[in-house]
């Protein structure tokens, strides 16, 4: 359901986390940190709210793309609620 009034406060957080993989799927890389072959999909949420999930290969660092994602989310933000005071995102990269 849309909010009717703007939020007093957008937090958005970027986060990627593994998917292992069982198997010879097609893009599958081994990734030191996890200990495993896996897929890095990366996830953009505002709260509760999942605002882009995005599946990645593991043979690149996680944050590739984030600012271009969270530039795309922004500009949709300030296009709904022009008055918003602020957006600042947290990111999580392990």
């Amino acid at each position: 359901m849309p909010r009717p009034e703007a939020p007093e406060e957008i937090v958005l957080d970027v986060d990627a986390t593994d998917d292992p993989l069982h198997g010879r799927q097609e893009g599958r890389f081994f990734h030191g940190y996890y200990d495993c072959y896996c897929f890095l999909p990366i996830y953009v949420t505002c709260g509760a709210h999942i605002l882009c999930g995005r599946l990645q290969t593991s043979n690149r660092d996680a944050a590739d793309e984030a600012v271009e994602k969270i530039e795309r989310i922004v500009e949709q933000i300030r296009q709904r609620w022009p008055r918003v005071r602020g957006t600042r995102a947290s990111i999580a990269t392990s």
